[in-house]
């Protein structure tokens, strides 16, 4: 069996470089940033989806992965530890493209004395850009802005219910290429 491809070449400047760029979309959603991916990277996985599994992953971190994703099982493992979740609502971090992705109700929402339980879907939507018909408002946005999200209105509609719950819910980190941008629970998504 052949050894999985690299990951950072220098594992901790690299995850922190990734880390903070990941940060920053957390921190003002709807930007788009760039995320620093690794020396290799597998099949079925981004740049930014496998930078993002190298900083945030560890053997504590059950992670699914849905779809074409399923291929980078073996080179998370290698590098990461982190062991696979056998369902959705089992994982602390999803991975997908979007048209792999269950409803919103499929992931752990977290619960009301540990929100930050809840999964955390990393999705491939190629398409992604600054300006487009989704109006984006919340917690880190002056006003409002606006994204093209490529996923289905019926994954929103469905998102949007789960706003009920706050502060259970789930955060969405949406990935195209080497890009990605945040829409943390509190982020309210329009016209999507």
């Amino acid at each position: 069996m052949p050894l999985p491809e690299p990951g950072f070449a220098d594992p901790v400047a690299e995850s922190q470089r990734a880390f903070r760029a990941l940060l920053d979309a957390i921190a003002h959603p709807g930007r788009i940033v760039d995320i620093p991916g690794p020396a290799g990277r597998p099949e079925g996985l981004s740049i930014a989806q496998s930078a993002i599994a190298l900083a945030l992953l560890d053997g504590d971190t059950p992670v699914w992965l849905a779809g074409p994703c399923a291929s980078a099982r073996p080179w998370i493992a290698f590098h990461t530890g982190a062991p696979a979740a056998p369902r959705p609502d089992g994982a602390r971090f999803a991975f997908a493209e979007a048209g792999e992705l269950p409803a919103p109700g499929a992931f752990d929402l977290g619960t009301d004395a540990y929100p930050d339980r809840s999964t955390t879907l990393i999705i491939e939507t190629p398409g992604l850009a600054a300006g487009g018909n989704a109006l984006l408002s919340g917690p880190g946005i002056a006003g409002t802005t606006r994204a093209t999200l490529p996923l289905p209105r019926a994954f929103f509609a469905a998102r949007a219910e789960l706003a009920e719950l706050f502060p259970r819910g789930l955060d969405l980190v949406l990935t195209d290429g080497a890009r990605a941008l945040a829409l943390p629970r509190g982020t309210r998504v329009e016209g999507a």
